[in-house]
């Protein structure tokens, strides 16, 4: 496992990093670990590209939101990277949302704080490389979850809508729902399957996606599933407060 940490402050940064290492090694994770004051001296270290799932830490000041540029480029070279904030204060929590990064540790960070965000990093890991089977146009598919925004129905057929493609298959929508709705997937309409990762704003009517794609809601239980996408995106995030 690929840990990077961006902290300016050299106590706070060897905190985190000592925790990291009591962590890992309770864990029985091979890691290795690189530590940087500035953006400056990572970039030119680290090849993010070059990483399978690298998991970084980014310090967010209180008035500057360099942490957030440095968190964007890191995605852009590498999707799969995991990433987590820490800061003094919450006030940069909705954009860390907007994000959908792994974690948003308030300091001084403690044990047990990034111990159960380090867990549900791990799932996250998982998460990458789950994948659903399908049948479709008489063959039998592997489709990565990570990469399926939403799925909805024409006619009993389910449409999959992927990042890259549309994949249609004869399976029951019910069926999918009950393979993926512990995979963060929220059955918001009777014709329609969402991931809730890709969920960037929601209202009484339905979610909009990153791609401004518009998933209907069910009238009737309106506000039972923006509930349900509240509360999963608190528990994803997890703001910790010492």
């Amino acid at each position: 496992m690929k840990l990077v940490i961006l902290e300016s402050n050299a106590y706070d940064r060897n905190i985190l990093s000592y925790i990291l290492d009591q962590y890992l090694h309770n864990k029985l994770i091979h890691y290795s670990l690189q530590e940087f004051s500035n953006e400056k001296d990572m970039f030119e270290t680290v090849d993010f590209q070059c990483e399978q799932l690298p998991c970084c830490f980014i310090h967010l000041s209180e008035t500057e939101y360099d942490g957030f540029l440095v968190a964007q480029k890191i995605r852009k070279l590498n999707p799969n990277s995991i990433i987590m904030f820490t800061s003094s204060s919450e006030c940069h929590a909705i954009h860390a949302y907007q994000m959908l990064a792994e974690g948003y540790l308030l300091k001084p960070v403690g044990k047990k704080q990034l111990g159960e965000t380090l867990d549900k990093c791990l799932d996250q890991r998982n998460y990458i490389y789950k994948k659903i089977r399908v049948r479709s146009e008489y063959m039998n598919m592997n489709i990565p979850l990570k990469n399926i925004m939403y799925i909805e129905v024409f006619n009993k057929t389910c449409v999959i809508h992927t990042k890259e493609k549309l994949i249609a298959s004869c399976i029951p929508l019910v069926e999918l729902e009950n393979q993926l709705k512990k995979e963060g997937f929220l059955r918001c309409h009777k014709s329609y399957l969402v991931n809730m990762r890709y969920i960037e704003t929601c209202g009484k009517s339905g979610f909009y996606l990153y791609n401004k794609q518009f998933i209907p809601i069910s009238r009737r239980e309106s506000l039972k599933h923006r509930e349900t996408h509240l509360n999963w995106l608190l528990n994803q995030l997890s703001i910790y407060r010492t």
